[in-house]
């Protein structure tokens, strides 16, 4: 589960990405939108087949962050996580933390639901800090970061670490006017 949706093109910060590079994650991400993950899936093989001939990085890792979207809805957890783990590292070379973070959340997530819980801590925690450093215009991206570390603290038997991170989560989602947020933490909360 994802509160607030950052999986979506619009959520996409694309500044550098060629018209034609635009155009195709746009179907690629309707097509996803339409739950058609064989096609999206096409599309974005597709996007970093050509990112990758013409040596454009940015493309490459947008290309590789729709791929993983595509290959996480068709539950292909091990190749999605491998490539938004492949999507980190450039954006790591790019110097673009946002998308860093972004990349990286993504990743802990798959790796959490893999039960890969060692791997997976490292990176909620880096993107966290990422996020953190942007301040309040990162609530959202915090607040989700947060509900998948409290999530895999949970499972690991840390639940002081999983409290402190729900109740900040759920300050951040209130802040952001994301109900379901609040109220998936208010239940945590009380458990």
């Amino acid at each position: 589960m994802q509160i607030g949706g950052s999986s979506r093109l619009v959520g996409c910060k694309l500044s550098g990405v060629s018209e034609s590079f635009k155009e195709m994650f746009a179907r690629g991400y309707r097509a996803r939108a339409e739950n058609q993950p064989v096609e999206s899936r096409a599309i974005f093989i597709e996007a970093v087949r050509r990112a990758a001939t013409e040596a454009d990085p940015a493309d490459l890792a947008e290309s590789l962050c729709g791929l993983a979207q595509a290959e996480r809805d068709l539950e292909n957890l091990p190749a999605a996580s491998h490539h938004y783990n492949n999507a980190a590292r450039l954006y790591r070379q790019l110097d673009l933390p946002e998308r860093l973070a972004y990349s990286l959340r993504h990743e802990a997530d798959i790796l959490r639901e893999m039960t890969r819980y060692a791997d997976a801590e490292p990176l909620f925690l880096e993107a966290a800090g990422i996020y953190r450093g942007m301040g309040e215009t990162a609530n959202l991206e915090l607040a989700n970061t947060l509900r998948g570390l409290a999530l895999l603290h949970e499972v690991v038997g840390k639940p002081d670490a999983s409290r402190a991170e729900w109740r900040e989560a759920r300050e951040l989602y209130a802040k952001s006017n994301v109900d379901a947020g609040v109220a998936e933490a208010d239940r945590k909360l009380r458990q």
